[in-house]
């Protein structure tokens, strides 16, 4: 009986520490269980955070294709200017305008924005594994309007080389001469109170019976060109209503040459000797020395010119070289926005933000008739934003970008005067 009972302690003992480690091993297993799916979980976060996602098509299609099962994705920042317009990618609208797209897989896919009363603006945009492709719109009203920013004759006018005020030549005015429109710090309505007279006529030249004028690179001097072989050359002044006593100049050609040689030395040298990382090709650099202080962008990162046809059967090139370093996603270094049909009568200007040109085209079935459009360097999204007649082919923005200031008249035998043709 002892023997008995002792036999059955020992069973009930085995039972218990069998069942105690059966316990203990499902305490294991089931530590380790969720030890596993928190490290699952965390890894897949962290991989979905930063940017891998399942590639469907791996899914659904040969698997002789050899397609990943998970992709590095890219992302798309979409800006506009103005904001809150519909973003749609390949035909599905997504969200509004100041955004950024995540989770895209790499690719190339339709881009459009849309906003009502603004032209629809479209480009093929290419998206990459583990970047941001910035994308800013600018888009352009239907309807532009047309708004006066001068009351008098105006005879010439030029923009100042840094794109902060107009220069212009009026007589009919109570201090006929050269007055200035400042372009910042002002609301558009209020231009025509804030021209300023910049240097009067007098007894030693009367510069508002110029045909034409023009800034030096540094703004430092004013030359106003009376007629064919008659110019007057100023130090600029302070804005104010004091005259000025002008240098008396037979021709421009030695004016301009000296004003290059300045801006080459001052500027053109230093820039290019900044980027000793980027290889500039020669024709490049070459081409780069050949252009005006006029061909580069308001950032001093662009410049373009004119590549001339090398047959009678070509056309010019119009061509833009990008300096921005590093290069922004999904931009060329070079490119080819447009081919200019007649070079003689074809303006280019550029846009405040430097990604835009703007672009004056003489009609060729009626004088005086131009059409003004605005272009990205990359050639996409060429918008007209004004058909008729222009006094003179030039078209300058103002340094917020609304406006295209140009000169014309809207009345037959009226007075040119300086309008402000409203893009957004």
């Amino acid at each position: 009986m002892f023997q008995l009972g002792n036999s059955r302690q020992k069973h009930t003992k085995i039972i218990k520490t069998n069942r105690g480690k059966l316990i203990s091993m499902k305490k294991v297993t089931s530590l380790l269980l969720t030890l596993f799916a928190i490290t699952a979980a965390t890894t897949v976060a962290l991989l979905y955070s930063d940017g891998w996602r399942i590639n469907k098509g791996s899914l659904t299609t040969d698997p002789d294709d050899n397609q990943s099962i998970i992709i590095k994705t890219g992302m798309l920042a979409v800006r506009s200017m103005p904001d809150a317009a519909q973003i749609i990618i390949d035909g599905k609208t997504l969200t509004a305008t100041d955004t950024t797209i995540s989770s895209l897989k790499p690719g190339t896919y339709t881009l459009e924005i849309k906003k009502e009363g603004y032209e629809t603006w479209k480009k093929q945009v290419n998206i990459y594994p583990e970047v941001v492709t910035d994308i800013t719109a600018v888009l352009v009203l239907q309807s532009p309007k047309l708004e006066s920013l001068t009351n008098s004759d105006v005879n010439a006018f030029n923009l100042s080389s840094n794109g902060n005020m107009i220069a212009y030549l009026t007589q009919n005015h109570k201090k006929p001469g050269v007055w200035v429109l400042p372009l910042t710090g002002s609301t558009l309505n209020l231009f025509k109170t804030d021209a300023k007279v910049l240097i009067e006529d007098n007894a030693f030249g009367k510069p508002s019976l110029g045909e034409d004028i023009w800034w030096s690179p540094d703004d430092s001097e004013l030359l106003v060109q009376l007629n064919k072989d008659g110019y007057l050359l100023y130090e600029t002044p302070e804005i104010s209503t004091k005259s000025s006593k002008p240098i008396n100049v037979t021709s421009k050609d030695d004016i301009f040459a000296r004003w290059q040689t300045q801006w080459e030395k001052d500027f053109l040298k230093e820039k290019l000797m900044t980027f000793p990382e980027l290889t500039v090709p020669d024709e490049i650099v070459k081409k780069a020395s050949e252009s005006t202080y006029s061909n580069w962008s308001p950032d001093n990162d662009k410049f373009f010119f004119i590549q001339e046809p090398k047959t009678s059967d070509d056309k010019a090139q119009l061509m833009v070289y990008n300096l921005d370093n590093p290069l922004p996603i999904d931009e060329n270094r070079l490119t080819n926005p447009m081919q200019i049909e007649d070079p003689d009568n074809t303006y280019i200007y550029w846009y405040t933000d430097s990604y835009h040109l703007i672009t004056v085209e003489k009609s060729k079935e009626s004088e005086n008739q131009y059409t003004i459009s605005l272009l990205r360097i990359d050639g996409s999204n060429k918008t007209p934003i004004y058909t008729g007649a222009l006094t003179t082919p030039r078209a300058f923005t103002t340094p917020g970008g609304n406006q295209i200031i140009v000169r014309t008249s809207l009345k037959e035998n009226s007075p040119d005067n300086l309008y402000g043709i409203t893009i957004r």
